[in-house]
């Protein structure tokens, strides 16, 4: 069935036009693709309309039963290929595809990474996650090894996407020197933005460069309010830290905790107890970000 839209050196095919997505994120791709009225998109397919293309190339490529649209992979391949001319990112993902699994083509290592680094590179985010997966475990049946290289590099695009779990990975990564320079800086300026987007992780792991002062002076209610925030996975060290800190501060550190979870409307299991609920209307919110702290 069709995959949908859920980078490493970036692989350029001069001249292909630069359309990136041709799909927003909101729309619903396979409803269109089974709704689709397959005369009329093969009429607009053979005026140059992408999205048709692409849509007609997919039913070829897998069939289309609702519209009686028997599997051609030949011409399939055609419109895909002709709307990966026009630069879509959703019909590279589709020959990508076909490379790997051998639809109407001899299945093809380097084609299949070709198409899939332009899916990538163009914004296709299941690509990009793809790749991600590629290169760090590799492909024996494809014959593919892992690539550090290249894993990093797109662990840093999907890390700059949003995606905490890269962020996180990235950090380590910095904190280790493993596969890059080591470098502190980095490694809690990644581990923070995924903090920001309330991540728990993150938050257990940016609880220990304040309480061990690493690049950033030592806080202990910080590190206590983040472990906090950690849930579950940040008890024991929670608990550790507060046997260096007084009751006032350990009460200081529970406020901001609650504090971030009423802000963030998101509450962790410690929430529940009274005393997790502090008045928190006239408290200065503590800063977290990089630039403050160091």
């Amino acid at each position: 069935m069709i995959r949908l839209t859920l980078v490493a050196i970036l692989l350029v095919l001069s001249p292909l036009a630069q359309a990136g997505l041709i799909f927003d994120e909101c729309e619903k791709v396979v409803e269109i693709f089974q709704s689709q009225n397959f005369d009329a998109n093969l009429a607009k397919a053979e005026e140059g309309d992408v999205r048709a293309q692409y849509l007609v190339g997919a039913a070829y490529l897998y069939g289309l039963e609702e519209q009686d649209v028997e599997v051609d992979h030949e011409k399939g391949l055609h419109w895909l290929k002709a709307a990966a001319r026009q630069g879509a990112a959703e019909a590279f993902d589709e020959l990508a595809i076909a490379y790997s699994e051998g639809l109407g083509v001899e299945k093809s290592a380097s084609k299949y990474e070709k198409y899939l680094t332009e899916a990538g590179g163009r914004g296709m985010r299941s690509a990009k996650l793809e790749l991600l997966d590629l290169y760090r475990d590799g492909d024996s049946e494809l014959g593919i090894e892992p690539d550090e290289k290249k894993y990093i590099y797109w662990l840093e695009v999907t890390a700059e996407d949003g995606l905490t779990i890269s962020m996180e990975n990235l950090s380590v990564r910095y904190r280790q020197g493993r596969g890059v320079e080591k470098d502190l800086d980095k490694a809690f300026g990644w581990v923070m933005r995924a903090v920001e987007l309330d991540d728990l992780s993150a938050q257990r792991m940016a609880g220990e460069y304040y309480e061990r002062g690493m690049v950033v002076e030592q806080d202990l209610v910080k590190a206590y309010m983040l472990y906090d925030l950690a849930g579950t996975s940040g008890i024991e060290k929670r608990e550790r830290v507060a046997k260096q800190m007084t009751d006032e501060k350990v009460e200081k550190a529970i406020a901001h905790s609650w504090q971030w979870q009423l802000e963030h409307n998101s509450y962790r299991p410690s929430s529940n107890g009274n005393r997790y609920r502090p008045d928190v209307s006239d408290l200065e919110p503590l800063s977290l970000t990089p630039e403050s702290d160091q």
